[in-house]
């Protein structure tokens, strides 16, 4: 790991906010799936059952989450993983729950949801956003080499900012700013279509002189 000098060290401890910032591609998402979702009339019965109860199911997690009943939440999360994992309401359980297990520092239950998320989820969209918080968790715990592997991932376009902005934290952690830089300059330039993500790049420049 390159040696860091204490201004380039501080850069590198403000950036440790932004690692952390899992609602901001999370909470759109989910709303879009949530309130687009229609079962089909070409759906069977059988996973008009399932639907149904995964929304149910969905709906006691987002209480318990609300309430603060991380147990009960987390079993919400296990039962859609076991009993209705083709529903898109598994993974994006399994993404919020990974959030609630990484802020109470339970890493490893983290990766377990956000694996599964990323390998099973029905939705493209919700696996690539699972693998890119699968980097980040890899990023906090100094794991590098598969921070790296995943942000390597084959992804839709429309994800190529948020990935570049990935391997831009990963640069930080290790300690090399020059290609930080190169990562964040190119991701400013991928994400043209999406200014949220512009602007947290922007900012994570700026922070680090860019």
């Amino acid at each position: 790991m390159a040696h860091l000098d204490l201004h380039e060290q501080e850069q590198v401890d403000k950036l440790k906010y932004f690692w952390r910032d899992w609602g901001k591609y999370i909470i759109a998402v989910i709303a879009l799936l949530v309130a687009g979702y229609v079962v089909s009339s070409g759906y069977s019965w059988y996973k008009q059952s399932q639907a149904q109860k995964a929304v149910a199911v969905y709906s006691d997690f987002t209480k318990n989450v609300t309430a603060g009943s991380k147990d009960k939440a987390f079993a919400d999360v296990d039962k859609l993983i076991a009993d209705m994992s083709g529903t898109e309401y598994a993974s994006m359980a399994a993404i919020s729950a990974a959030k609630l297990a990484f802020e109470a520092k339970d890493y490893a239950k983290a990766i377990k949801y956000l694996s599964w998320a990323k390998d099973n989820s029905s939705d493209k969209s919700l696996g690539t956003i699972a693998t890119i918080r699968l980097a980040n968790v890899y990023i906090d715990q100094n794991n590098f080499d598969k921070a790296r592997e995943l942000l390597r991932t084959k992804h839709d376009i429309a994800f190529d900012g948020l990935f570049y902005e990935g391997r831009g934290d990963l640069y930080v952690a290790m300690g090399d700013l020059n290609k930080a830089r190169d990562a964040y300059k190119e991701g400013l330039q991928k994400a043209a279509n999406d200014p949220s993500t512009q602007q947290a790049i922007q900012m994570k420049l700026d922070i680090i002189g860019g």
